[in-house]
């Protein structure tokens, strides 16, 4: 019996679904939760992905608004409540929340499930709220007092999955023992279908960039930060693993993708590292609309990223991807296959810079059939 019975859910009329979503999170999240809309048409989805850090960090704000275009697209979801960089701000969201008169609430957190509990009961004292938690929360000795808020908790038993599964699995075992929601193993795949609008703009960039009609190689998509020093390669090594492709074949045109706040320094070395070695090598980052990251990684003949969004756009657009990632939660790694290989640092700290970019630069050879 699911915590959430079909009762409740056939006499719902608004669920809240709250969890600090990142990109990658939400590309396999979305495929259950418009799954739900579909089985149970009349109850209206809110999505709160605030992650009530409150400050004004560009990165995450931007983030936030990139989720929120997204969410809009998919139709599936009546209102999202995107990140806020004050207290004042988020007690707004609040406010604004408590007018929906929620349901169900179900909470998905990990670091702040405690905070999300309580917040969910200050939105509607009389919503049926259920988190998924950790189970190193106190060792669960405290869980009563902790998630007094909630009406019940949940908690993934990594016990009943395969040693080698899949973030997918997680989240189906979390959306059937909670909603009563269970997937096939087809239905898991995350799809990412980008709107006919964005491909002229796709064009475009790539024309201005690419302009000339003999060096119309290969399209390498590259992407070498995170929100995470650990997990990011140096620019430095990226400018050496380009050449290194460039010397095999100088047709071949690489895309370096950064966020808006990096844009510029990146830009900056880059314009004197293709003046110094004359490769193709143009810097992109979002402009207007999110769809612009995922349309562009679907024209990409081969992608090479560290631990991002990234590696999960390019396996929904099953393009060949080359991932580098540290050794933890190796879930969120996609499925070895003869397009697709994950990097992992074995090396120094384990960090992703310890990755070698002759190690790269062979795998990619390997990966390209090439001497």
């Amino acid at each position: 019996m699911p915590i959430v019975s079909i009762k409740q859910l056939q006499t719902c009329q608004r669920l809240l679904f709250i969890s600090p979503v990142a990109l990658g999170d939400f590309l396999y999240l979305k495929t259950f939760l418009i799954a739900l809309k579909k089985q149970y048409a009349h109850i209206e989805i809110d999505i709160w992905l605030d992650d009530i850090r409150c400050n004004s960090d560009s990165w995450r704000l931007s983030r936030s608004k990139i989720l929120q275009q997204w969410m809009d697209t998919e139709g599936a979801f009546k209102l999202t409540y995107g990140c806020t960089d004050s207290k004042l701000a988020m007690q707004s969201h609040v406010e604004q929340a408590k007018l929906r008169k929620y349901d169900i609430i179900f909470c998905h957190s990990v670091s702040k499930s405690r905070q999300y509990s309580q917040i969910a009961r200050s939105i509607n004292d009389k919503a049926f709220i259920v988190s998924s938690i950790p189970k190193s929360a106190s060792f669960g000795w405290l869980n009563k007092i902790f998630f007094r808020h909630s009406d019940h908790t949940f908690i993934l038993d990594e016990s009943n999955l395969p040693k080698s599964h899949h973030i997918t699995d997680r989240y189906n075992m979390i959306f059937s023992e909670v909603l009563g929601l269970t997937l096939t193993s087809e239905q898991l795949m995350p799809t990412l279908k980008t709107p006919d609008a964005i491909e002229p703009i796709t064009q475009s960039w790539l024309n201005s960039k690419f302009s000339d009609p003999e060096k119309q190689g290969k399209l390498i998509f590259l992407n070498h930060l995170s929100t995470n020093e650990k997990k990011d390669w140096k620019l430095s090594q990226l400018f050496s693993l380009i050449e290194k492709i460039s010397a095999i074949d100088s047709s071949q045109r690489f895309i370096i993708n950064v966020t808006q706040e990096n844009f510029d320094s990146v830009s900056i070395e880059t314009e004197k590292f293709t003046a110094r070695t004359n490769t193709q090598t143009a810097v992109f980052t979002v402009n207007e609309h999110f769809f612009e990251l995922p349309s562009l990684i679907a024209h990409s003949d081969f992608v090479i990223t560290v631990d991002t969004a990234i590696l999960h756009f390019a396996f929904a657009a099953q393009r060949p991807l080359l991932a580098m990632m540290r050794e933890k939660k190796p879930y969120w790694a996609p499925p070895e296959s003869e397009v697709s290989h994950v990097m992992y640092a074995t090396e120094g700290r384990g960090h992703i810079e310890d990755i070698s970019v002759d190690r790269v630069f062979q795998q990619y050879k390997k990966m390209n059939s090439l001497g």
